[in-house]
Formats: C-alpha cells, sequence, structure tokens
C-alpha cells in the first residue's frame, strides 16, 4: 500500500489586485507618495548595494495586455557576477489610463521594490547567511530566473562546476557520492 496524499483544501486564499483608484494602506501602500521616480530610483539603487548587489536598468514597461496592462519595471541587476531581474507591475487602472495615473503606479511599483530590498536587508541581519536576491537570478543561458525554474519545474536548476573546482572523476571538491 502506498501512501498518496491527496489534498482536499486549497493552501491560500488568492489575493485581490486592487485597482490604483481603490488602493488602501494595507494591501497596497505608496499610493499618494510625492516623491519623484529618480528620487525613488536612487532609493532602490541604494538598498540594492547594501545587500551586495549593483543595479543595472529600470526597464520601464507593462505587463499584460488590454483591460489587464499594468505598467511596471524590469530591474536589471547583478549579484555576485550574476545577471538578476525583479519585475514589478504596478496596480491596474480602471477607466480611462492617464500620463498622471500611469507614473503613479509605476512610481508606487518601485516604492515597494524599494521596501522588499530595506526588509531584505533587515532579513541578513537577523537570520545570517541568508541570500534574498538568489531567487532573483538568471538562470544561465535562459531569460527565466531562479524562481521562476523551481516553479516550473519543481527542481533546483544545475549549474555546472567552474574548470578549477572540478576534480578528474567529475565530483566537485567537498562532495561526496555513494555508489
Amino acid at each position: 500500500m502506498t501512501f498518496q496524499f491527496t489534498p482536499t483544501g486549497t493552501h491560500a486564499a488568492a489575493i485581490h489586485v486592487p485597482c490604483i483608484e481603490d488602493a488602501r494602506a494595507d494591501f497596497a501602500p505608496h499610493y499618494r507618495s510625492r516623491k519623484t521616480v529618480i528620487q525613488v530610483q536612487a532609493e532602490v539603487t541604494a538598498e540594492m548595494g547594501k545587500l551586495g548587489g549593483g543595479v543595472i536598468a529600470f526597464d520601464e514597461g507593462y505587463f499584460g495586455t488590454g483591460d489587464q496592462k499594468r505598467y511596471g519595471y524590469i530591474l536589471r541587476f547583478v549579484y555576485g557576477g550574476a545577471e538578476g531581474v525583479i519585475r514589478v507591475a504596478g496596480l491596474p487602472m480602471k477607466g480611462r489610463e492617464t500620463d498622471a495615473k500611469i507614473k503613479q503606479v509605476r512610481l508606487q511599483a518601485l516604492l515597494n521594490v524599494r521596501d522588499w530590498l530595506k526588509a531584505a536587508v533587515t532579513s541578513q541581519v537577523f537570520s545570517p547567511g541568508s541570500e534574498p536576491l538568489i531567487g532573483h537570478l538568471l538562470v544561465p543561458g535562459t531569460a527565466k530566473t531562479v524562481a521562476d525554474h523551481i516553479t516550473e519545474q519543481g527542481s533546483l536548476p544545475r549549474i555546472n562546476p567552474s574548470p578549477e573546482r572540478a576534480l578528474g572523476d567529475g565530483a566537485i571538491e567537498g562532495e561526496f557520492t555513494e555508489s
């Protein structure tokens, strides 16, 4: 007899994404910020630096199409010699899109990224050895992040060892295998 578990309930409640016009601070903070995009990009860059990463670019754009269009950014960065991305979509808009609303949702998105990075800095203080940016690094040869890969494949990517670490039998120094 095998013990196969079949879940009958849901694991987590779906998050309702409000429109910018319905934003509240408990689920969508920073919807009324007076900062500029340049100021917040500098703050994001500073927080990334505290984690040992460096911002390459803030690529503006949108996610989705038509009624589901959400303006935001792909934040490209480097960390430990590897490239990574953080995707952030601003809140959707009701009715007519205006330049002011687009600016508002993009600014809000950046402020939330800044907050995520600030929390990651704090995480490293209280959880030594944590590496909060690893999930955002790109899997070599793809446009997928490590987190994307794990989600899609259900496993970690296989990363080839560097030539100087590989031993004659193909094992990596410090690892062992049983035959």
